[in-house]
């Protein structure tokens, strides 16, 4: 504990220092000051619990420091030690809750240390009740954590209408809700830094904050001439602050419309909360409104573009052309931001043309090392657009990896070379011929090997890539049977649906309409 010792008379403050033994009783004496304003301005840079000071001293007398010190330090105890016998001081000491008053005629050594135990003790008592408060209230706000955040949910769901688990009351006070989350996914146990930034930020109960997880945060500040939306905002950028301090991530806000009951409450979190499709294109730390999460409407579906997007893909993989796959990228996320498409929609989108890569590079021994329902659950977790082109990125240069080591592995590597040929080709007319002299092999000679090492000829195995291909195509596009006979290189239609009847069982038209 802490002590500022207040004297103008030289020997008596040496006499007060000296009669205590400070140390042995787990006191420390901070400062030993002549004038009140030499006290004030040392307790003002190292508050103590405690002061012992005469009463009249030059510029400010004892009783105005206990008062000034008080302010600052509700929990201080004091000493009076003067030699003034006046019930007008002594009321006025009274009412400042001196804890002792002492008239220097009668002091003695023993009278002092008497004092001074006595008010260590009483601070001590203070102490361990204001360390058991806290604790009940730490009980309290824990208990009450699980129950935020069932209520959340609830509420957003429509099925609670209030809470009496957050300090909120509509009776004399708007709202203005706000959702955050971190940038990036974070592990179990960054909820912590962000509850003691919200506990910091709403100790006085003027607001309130639910820590549902990393991914979803509520925050609700009051609205008023002090707290208008600029100062929200700079509230919140303090928060960020501390988060990127304590963790080194990025938190993201969006702050809604500022509400008066219960209902309007709900009606603007809904349109800020975390889930929201608008989410998925802020990339960067932030504090955003409610109007820039708006998804644009109007535009054509991004599934109208699947089949160009999907065979780009396939032919810069094939062809283990990184340019390509770099210059793709950019230019579909740049689309995608555009657009400003359903989140979920892109993600379905991504989903499939990774699946279908997967099926289309199978008899190329390019099998897939998570099933589809990894790569669904993946993809849907992704946060925002920047994390999906993180994840294309890398999903297309392992791909690229693995074609140039079965490539470069291949005992026969005329036989990749000539699925690679058909894969990059299927809009043309392919012949065993022209696949040779691409290969710079004798036709009959690289007939012969490829049917020994793939169990086909190669027309057969080009007829079927390109059945495939045109099954796809009646399955998830609306382009007509004679459209996607020529897409696979067949001008000739009856032709075309002779061949596709043999694969398949059944014409194009019917296989369209029955699967």
């Amino acid at each position: 504990m802490k002590v500022l010792l207040a004297e103008d008379n030289y020997q008596m403050l040496e006499f007060m220092y000296q009669c205590v033994p400070w140390e042995e009783h787990g006191l420390e004496v901070t400062a030993r000051c002549a004038t009140g304003m030499e006290a004030w301005t040392s307790a003002r840079e190292d508050m103590p619990d405690m002061v012992i000071t005469d009463i009249s001293m030059p510029g400010m007398d004892g009783l105005e420091l206990i008062e000034k010190v008080r302010a600052v330090n509700p929990a201080l105890e004091s000493i009076i030690i003067t030699c003034h016998d006046d019930f007008e001081y002594a009321r006025k000491a009274l009412r400042l809750y001196v804890g002792d008053y002492i008239l220097k005629e009668t002091l003695e050594p023993g009278m002092l240390l008497e004092a001074v135990q006595q008010l260590k003790k009483k601070l001590e008592e203070q102490q361990a009740d204001r360390t058991h408060i806290d604790a009940l209230q730490t009980f309290v706000e824990y208990s009450k954590k699980p129950l935020k955040k069932e209520w959340i949910h609830s509420f957003l769901q429509g099925t609670e209408e209030r809470s009496d688990v957050l300090s909120l009351s509509f009776d004399t006070t708007r709202y203005v809700p706000v959702a955050g989350r971190f940038l990036e996914v974070q592990e179990e146990g960054t909820e912590s830094i962000v509850e003691a930034a919200g506990h910091a930020m709403f100790e006085e109960g003027y607001g309130d904050y639910v820590i549902a997880s990393p991914g979803e945060m509520y925050w609700f500040f009051p609205y008023h001439r002090g707290m208008t939306a600029e100062e929200v905002s700079m509230q919140l950028t303090k928060i960020q602050r501390y988060v990127q301090r304590e963790t080194g991530q990025s938190l993201v806000f969006v702050t809604g419309e500022h509400a008066g009951s219960w209902e309007e409450l709900r009606t603007s979190l809904e349109q800020v909360a975390p889930s929201g499709g608008g989410w998925f294109y802020i990339t960067e730390p932030g504090v955003f409104t409610v109007d820039q999460l708006t998804l644009k409407s109007g535009h054509d579906d991004i599934f109208m573009h699947y089949t160009t997007a999907l065979y780009d893909v396939k032919k810069m993989i094939t062809e283990e052309d990184a340019q390509a796959a770099e210059n793709w990228l950019q230019s579909w996320m740049n689309e995608i931001r555009d657009k400003a498409w359903n989140p979920e929609q892109v993600k379905s989108w991504i989903h499939k043309i990774l699946i279908d890569i997967d099926l289309k590079y199978q008899s190329l021994q390019h099998y897939s090392d998570k099933p589809s329902s990894v790569l669904y659950s993946e993809i849907h977790a992704l946060r925002h657009i920047g994390e999906l082109r993180a994840y294309l990125d890398a999903y297309i240069k392992k791909k690229m990896m693995l074609a140039a080591h079965l490539r470069e592995s291949s005992d026969r590597r005329e036989i990749w070379e000539a699925k690679k040929y058909v894969e990059t080709h299927l809009d043309q007319k392919i012949t065993m011929e022209g696949a040779a002299n691409h290969l710079h092999l004798n036709p009959s000679h690289f007939s012969r090997i490829f049917k020994q090492e793939t169990g086909e000829t190669f027309v057969e195995y080009t007829t079927k890539k390109k059945m495939e291909q045109a099954a796809h195509d009646l399955l998830y596009t609306n382009h007509t049977v004679d459209d996607i006979a020529l897409s696979i290189g067949y001008d000739n239609t009856s032709y075309f649906a002779k061949l596709f009847r043999k694969f398949s069982g059944m014409p194009p038209k019917q296989y369209r309409k029955d699967k």
